[in-house]
């Protein structure tokens, strides 16, 4: 979401990026014609679904580990030895960049009684486990076990971290929370982006970010459904976020483009009926669009004028939590670190003060049966699209 006034127009690819362009036209159409791109009717669903406890696991082993999902971006592993961790619901995750430039991903659990061998994200040579000093080299194998002539004879199986798949193209990771002898296929990052890997391509993710600004994991109190509806409709503009995002973005009008599973939304600043004075060939475009691609089940990544950032949000210890990622990153030839500190920062204020305390006063109204059933509106295509594919996968899971 753009929270303050952007900086001047520069010729970059990304100025001529088809889909932004794509947008631009769509979207301007939609203001000059006081319209939007919406679903066929409203969409009912039973509260009930951000509360059962039977369903939050299946959503969990169906969405989060039996499916691949996107972990992060290829910058945040810029060279050998660096790694990240990330937990998912059930597994727990460190992914090493690995010598030859490739990645491994494996369960963060020490094979001797389970402690983390990684935290957060670093550079390292070895991964050693801080209870008894167990350490793995960066492929996964077992590389010392401290004391061994005294430890004893370990299990022939005993021989590195359980391994996952990992995949990396268009500067995009995914993994898939099951271990490889359980589900050993690889990962086909084109077939899990649903036509979307043109799209990444013509961005050069991989190539024109710099160094991510991170900020901490935050744990708020409601289901991660309610944190992720809260991403996928401009609706609440302006009324939530009147004095903030709404003085930027038109409120209740986007484009929207179905991928599968995905969902690609064009956001539309407020002053995009200024393109109509201008050739389309000089259209300053990422100054009046915002890319906002939801790669379900659980991110939403914003790709702007002079950044890219990440919400990665994944179900908490219980079907009240949800744990949320925000990451943002620069894009190379916009090095204003002063700008972006701002607006990295104002971003989480948006988020902190706005977004979070909303979804969790939701959560704790229908937990206390204040309302029965949610009304998704034809406005909230994204919305919709979001939940009934949850209801598929799920039923297709059962069979």
């Amino acid at each position: 979401m753009t929270t303050e006034t952007q900086s001047p127009n520069r010729r970059s690819p990304r100025q001529r990026h088809s889909k932004a362009v794509d947008v631009a036209r769509r979207g301007l159409s939609l203001v000059m014609n006081h319209s939007n791109e919406q679903a066929d009717a409203v969409y009912e669903q039973p509260a009930s679904r951000y509360l059962d406890l039977d369903r939050f696991e299946r959503e969990k082993r169906v969405l989060f580990r039996e499916r691949p999902v996107f972990a992060g971006l290829s910058v945040e592993l810029p060279t050998p030895g660096s790694y990240k961790t990330l937990d998912l619901p059930g597994c727990p995750l460190v992914i090493a960049r690995q010598a030859d430039g490739s990645l491994r991903a494996f369960v963060n659990a020490c094979l001797h009684r389970g402690a983390n061998v990684a935290y957060d994200a670093g550079s390292a040579r070895t991964f050693v486990c801080k209870f008894h000093g167990w350490a793995y080299n960066l492929d996964g194998t077992l590389r010392k076990v401290r004391g061994g002539d005294n430890f004893g004879q370990l299990d022939p199986g005993c021989t590195g971290l359980a391994q996952v798949a990992v995949a990396e193209k268009y500067g995009l990771i995914f993994v898939r929370g099951t271990r490889l002898a359980e589900a050993p296929e690889p990962i086909d990052v084109d077939e899990v982006l649903c036509g979307l890997g043109p799209q990444f391509a013509e961005w050069s993710l991989e190539m024109d970010l710099s160094a991510p600004a991170i900020h901490p994991p935050v744990v708020t109190a409601s289901n991660w459904k309610l944190a992720v509806d809260g991403y996928l409709e401009p609706y609440h503009f302006a009324s939530l976020h009147k004095t903030t995002v709404a003085k930027y973005n038109n409120s209740n009008q986007a484009t929207v483009d179905i991928h599968g599973p995905h969902v690609m939304s064009g956001f539309l600043g407020r002053k995009i009926n200024e393109l109509a004075e201008i050739d389309e060939g000089e259209w300053p475009l990422m100054r009046h669009v915002q890319l906002i691609y939801f790669l379900f089940p659980n991110v939403i990544l914003s790709v702007m004028q002079d950044h890219v950032e990440y919400s990665l949000i994944l179900p908490g210890r219980s079907v009240a939590e949800n744990v949320m990622h925000h990451n943002y990153f620069a894009y190379t030839d916009w090095a204003n670190e002063d700008v972006h500190h701002k607006r990295f920062h104002n971003t989480q204020w948006i988020l902190t003060a706005e977004d979070i305390p909303m979804a969790e006063e939701c959560h704790r109204n229908i937990a206390q049966g204040a309302i029965d059933k949610f009304y998704f509106g034809r406005n909230e295509p994204a919305l919709q699209h979001f939940h009934k594919t949850i209801e598929t996968e799920l039923a297709a899971a059962q069979h």
